[in-house]
């Protein structure tokens, strides 16, 4: 979160103030099993989607690849695992909360014909009650705010409602459209 935050030229703990502090961020932790699918072609191990939260880190099966990740392009590219590595995805509220200057990633996950895969997931999250706009600084009047408030609580109950989307929902927000 500090590198994040010196990368855009504010204070080095201004994300995480967003974020309501280290105490009001949440973490979760999650394993991901992907069995062996005879016939990948016809399912997807997870559809196209942005992560809601703030930040993923992810500890990747380096045997098995899965995951894909869509390219400027609009291709879809699979990542290679590194051994003892993390893969660190930025979430939606960091796009909120960055104005778009950090864009969360629109991912997915294919199954494998011949192998199983696990996966580990933590999502690092802001306080779920807590408004969350794009930060003041960077807004201005040729960089208007694109996004209108919302909780995370919100964004998630409007994220369960209409089901995995790509990145859909996150640019649905948007209050003046594309800079």
């Amino acid at each position: 979160m500090a590198a994040m935050s010196a990368g855009l030229s504010v204070g080095p703990g201004r994300l995480q103030e967003e974020f309501g502090g280290a105490e009001g961020a949440g973490v979760c932790v999650r394993v991901n099993y992907y069995p062996r699918c005879p016939q990948p072609e016809l399912t997807l191990g997870l559809s196209s989607h942005s992560d809601p939260g703030g930040m993923t880190v992810l500890l990747a099966d380096e045997r098995v690849r899965g995951l894909q990740v869509r390219g400027r392009g609009g291709e879809w590219v699979t990542v290679d695992p590194i051994a003892d590595a993390f893969i660190v995805n930025v979430g939606d509220q960091i796009q909120v909360l960055t104005n778009a200057t950090y864009r969360s990633v629109e991912h997915r996950v294919m199954v494998n014909a011949d192998a199983e895969r696990l996966s580990v997931a933590m999502f690092y999250n802001p306080r779920s009650d807590l408004p969350l706009a794009p930060m003041a600084e960077l807004v201005s009047p040729g960089a208007p705010a694109l996004y209108k408030p919302m909780t995370f609580d919100e964004y998630r109950l409007y994220i369960r409602r209409k089901g995995p989307r790509g990145k859909s929902q996150v640019e649905s927000l948007k209050a003046h459209g594309d800079r």
